[in-house]
């Protein structure tokens, strides 16, 4: 019997495992589902999905998922889905950064489709430690990113002893509104770095600066402090957002209503009564450890955080003394019959501001949230996000849903 030598392989010719990288056909995938030939159907003929639409898109996609669920798996599944419609790319360099977005910096991955498999590993969990019903919604954080955005603040033109008499002087003097509205152009900057520095309420911010109440005054504080900004939402609303947000609320089901016999100004209106359908509160945590509570608003919350609406008549007193409990972030009241408006006012901490349109009341109230340096109200941060990176081009903590409903408005027709 011979003798068997053992082979010795060289190390050049070991072998090597190499991980491919698989090709994703969304649109095949899509069109193998009777659902997803739905979705298909509606990229192709209208170049949008609704709310609804892209959640079940996002369910399928994930499916092919949940076996290899690896960084590259899922980046080639976000651009294989860019690349068979690209009504759905984000403004990202890939196109595809609200759908999958790698983790970097020792922060999380984020994007429609990790946020699904992080909530099916959530119930996988939950059901194999309480064998009970797994939850059908798992509870977000909100990111790091979602806080209100803090744009740097110019340098002050005058000394802080000039600007610290200017403030005297208002805090003991409303008129002559002339001299009002010089000083207070004038202490713009001063007043925001000490707001900024400070983190006072609302009601401790007008003990010290009364004159904010003034109509006009904060909007000629952002002027100074935000430049072209300002005029953005005039600019822009009706002759390029309006429409198409009407147009995504009917394909939502939201706006069944014929528009005929609407002035501009009355599309206009409509349009931004649409936004809390379209830009619905998402889930999220308060609190740490055992005792964090999970909060979902609801859509009708959302709306009457945005737009608070009555009928004409209410007592005024009352609904100012319940909404600075209830409400202690700057919102917009509208009064009328049918949902119109004849009368709308920007109401903070108890006090209101009164506009001669709807447009005017949401261009206080959003410019009030960066005037007093507060946050945007869970209920429709989405909303007021919107109104900043899209409507003004404001920079920071643009959210998916955000960045979503862009791409949305951007690829209508």
């Amino acid at each position: 019997m011979e003798d068997q030598a053992a082979a010795v392989v060289p190390l050049n010719q070991q072998i090597q495992t190499i991980n491919i990288i698989p090709q994703f056909d969304v649109r095949q995938i899509l069109t193998g589902l009777h659902d997803g030939k739905e979705i298909v159907e509606s990229l192709d003929e209208d170049n949008v999905i609704t709310t609804s639409q892209r959640r079940l898109l996002v369910r399928i996609l994930v499916s092919y998922l949940v076996e290899n669920p690896t960084s590259e798996t899922k980046k080639a599944l976000a651009l294989g889905l860019v690349q068979s419609f690209a009504c759905l790319k984000d403004s990202s360099s890939s196109g595809s950064e609200i759908w999958y977005t790698p983790g970097r910096s020792h922060r999380p991955a984020t994007g429609f489709l990790v946020e699904r498999l992080r909530n099916i590993r959530k119930r996988l969990r939950s059901t194999s430690r309480s064998r009970s019903t797994a939850q059908t919604t798992s509870p977000q954080t909100p990111d790091d990113d979602a806080a209100l955005a803090r744009p740097l603040i110019p340098e002050c033109t005058i000394s802080d002893e000039r600007a610290s008499q200017f403030k005297e002087w208002l805090r003991n003097n409303s008129q002559p509104l002339s001299q009002v509205e010089t000083y207070m152009e004038n202490t713009a900057v001063y007043r925001a770095k000490w707001i900024r520095e400070n983190s006072w309420t609302i009601d401790q911010i007008l003990e010290e600066f009364p004159r904010l109440m003034t109509k006009g005054m904060i909007a000629q504080d952002f002027l100074v402090l935000h430049g072209e900004a300002a005029s953005k939402l005039f600019e822009t609303w009706l002759t390029i957002y309006a429409e198409k947000v009407l147009y995504l609320a009917r394909q939502e089901g939201n706006l069944t209503l014929p528009l005929d016999g609407l002035t501009p100004d009355g599309v206009g209106e409509l349009a931004l009564r649409q936004l809390p359908g379209l830009l619905p509160p998402t889930t999220y945590k308060v609190g740490r450890g055992r005792g964090a509570k999970v909060v979902r608003h609801t859509n009708f919350e959302c709306s009457l955080a945005f737009i608070d609406h009555k009928a004409p008549g209410i007592n005024m007193v009352e609904y100012l003394h319940e909404a600075k409990a209830s409400k202690p972030y700057p919102h917009v009241l509208t009064l009328g019959n049918d949902g119109s408006a004849s009368q709308a006012f920007v109401i903070i901490s108890g006090q209101t501001l009164e506009q001669e349109t709807l447009l005017q009341a949401i261009d206080v109230c959003f410019k009030a949230f960066f005037v007093f340096d507060v946050e945007y109200p869970k209920q429709c941060e989405h909303v007021w996000k919107f109104m900043q990176n899209v409507i003004y081009e404001i920079p920071g903590g643009e959210s998916k849903m955000v960045t979503f409903f862009k791409t949305r408005i951007l690829a209508c027709k």
